[in-house]
């Protein structure tokens, strides 16, 4: 592929572009990036969390794909693609697990409307808030969930769908990275570094665009039941990942 102070050969470019290609065909599918935008909208993640929660996810991901992939050399490529295979059914069913257990969570802690909102509020939360909902005009009813049951558990949810979600390999690499050993040390670190960039970025910014684009057309009807079906969303997802293979 290429030697220190030679040009990339013409296999070299191939075998980047394979690598950057794989990763970000792969990465489109909804089971990496959906999850985090159905949560991240729904919690109302910022933008920086976002990105944060997905990037650590992708990293996982990434690395994991790629250990996957050089191991293949020693526990042979069957092997190999069958543990990823594994993997990813195993990610499938956790999907649904954690969706369905968030769905259940957030019917359980609900939330309620009422008048007033920030002026109410203060601007500080639900702090002394009766939970009347009032017989104000519903245009300026104001909805939040239940401050004490929700509190401190959002990051422990957060990280678990971000391990969840890095668990699901991409065995896809595994003949480019394997392609790339007969080239040396080199031409693996160069492939393995644009897999794992072209996976995070892609993976960060569609759940970060996505979680921006949803705070803008969610309709406020269902505000109330906007946690629980996220979590039904999710666990369609994993559903669907379990369903229709994708390697």
């Amino acid at each position: 592929m290429t030697i220190p102070g030679e040009a990339v050969s013409a296999t070299g470019y191939i075998l980047l572009g394979t690598a950057v290609s794989t990763a970000l065909l792969h990465t489109l599918i909804p089971d990496h990036w959906i999850p985090f935008v159905l949560a991240g909208r729904a919690r109302g993640w910022s933008a920086g969390y976002t990105a944060l929660i997905s990037g650590s996810s992708a990293l996982v991901h990434a690395a994991l794909s790629l250990l996957l992939a050089l191991g293949a050399g020693y526990i042979g490529r069957e092997a190999a693609a069958s543990l990823g295979e594994t993997l990813e059914s195993a990610a499938g069913i956790l999907l649904i697990l954690f969706g369905l257990a968030y769905a259940g969570w957030s019917w359980k802690k609900g939330g309620h409307f009422h008048p007033g909102g920030s002026l109410l509020h203060g601007g500080s939360g639900s702090a002394g808030c009766s939970g009347s909902e009032g017989d104000a005009n519903p245009d300026h009813l104001h909805y939040h969930p239940d401050e004490g049951l929700i509190r401190g558990k959002d990051g422990t949810s957060a990280w678990t769908l971000a391990m969840i979600i890095g668990i699901n390999p991409c065995i896809l690499i595994l003949p480019v990275i394997l392609a790339s050993v007969e080239h040396g040390a080199r031409a693996v670190s160069l492939v393995a570094a644009a897999y794992a960039a072209a996976t995070c970025v892609l993976m960060v910014g569609l759940s970060v665009l996505g979680v921006i684009g949803a705070r803008r057309i969610t309709p406020p009807a269902i505000a109330r039941h906007m946690e629980m079906i996220s979590g039904l969303l999710i666990a369609l997802t994993g559903a669907v990942v379990m369903l229709i293979p994708h390697q």
